[in-house]
């Protein structure tokens, strides 16, 4: 994790807008909470202005569990009912499918949704993808 160096950053780029990926697991990781390396990090990002702390959910290109998904957007809105200081603005989806199909679009569709209600997700809750091709 690079936080000193990124908080200088900000810190000194204040007219710029940033939108930070916290990644503490693939994700969320197994606990309810964010590990003890994570906590100050995200409290200190939150802290600026000008950051945007997103949430890191996998898709594996719309095969992975939808359950699955749905509950890492859970996971990371919940983290605001601990401590208003580590919500989340959002959600950056990776591995999103490159590929259209139905199901595929209604896959993304609800878990875009599900960051679109999350109470605990908050501003503009904003879902991002990155749906580069799993062939590379």
């Amino acid at each position: 994790m690079y936080i000193v160096a990124d908080l200088l950053r900000l810190n000194a780029t204040s007219n710029l807008n940033y939108t930070i990926i916290v990644n503490p697991d693939s994700g969320p990781g197994d606990s309810s909470l964010p590990n003890a390396d994570y906590l100050p990090a995200i409290q200190k990002l939150n802290a600026f202005p000008n950051a945007r702390t997103v949430g890191y959910v996998r898709t594996t290109y719309g095969n992975r569990s939808l359950d699955d998904v749905l509950q890492d957007i859970s996971t990371y809105a919940g983290w605001a009912n601990s401590n208003q200081d580590i919500e989340m603005h959002g959600i950056f989806f990776d591995e999103a499918a490159h590929d259209y199909t139905a199901e595929v679009a209604e896959y993304m569709q609800t878990a875009n949704d599900a960051v679109k209600a999350a109470s605990g997700i908050s501003g503009d809750k904003t879902a991002s993808y990155n749906s580069s091709s799993s062939d590379a």
